[in-house]
């Protein structure tokens, strides 16, 4: 699923585009690291005030996941 997909409110979408951003344009393994622990800490900072469903944890959860693995295969190759 696509954040645009995503059934959750503007202000955490934009947040997590940043956060996608961020993952996606770090240039080695320490900053990607670093912003996949941003994700992670922001989906435990939305899921501690209710912010979003159950379901949206886990959509969200799967494509911070799924940035970060493809950012972390680019700079194996890469590096």
């Amino acid at each position: 699923m696509t954040l645009e997909n995503m059934n959750i409110a503007a202000g955490i979408k934009r947040e997590a585009a940043t956060i996608i951003s961020r993952i996606e344009h770090a240039t080695g393994m320490l900053d990607a690291t670093m912003a996949g622990g941003i994700a992670e800490g922001f989906l435990i900072g939305l899921v501690c005030v209710n912010a979003i469903t159950a379901d949206a944890t886990d959509e969200l959860e799967a494509l911070f996941g799924d940035v970060t693995d493809q950012k972390m295969i680019s700079l194996r190759k890469n590096g």
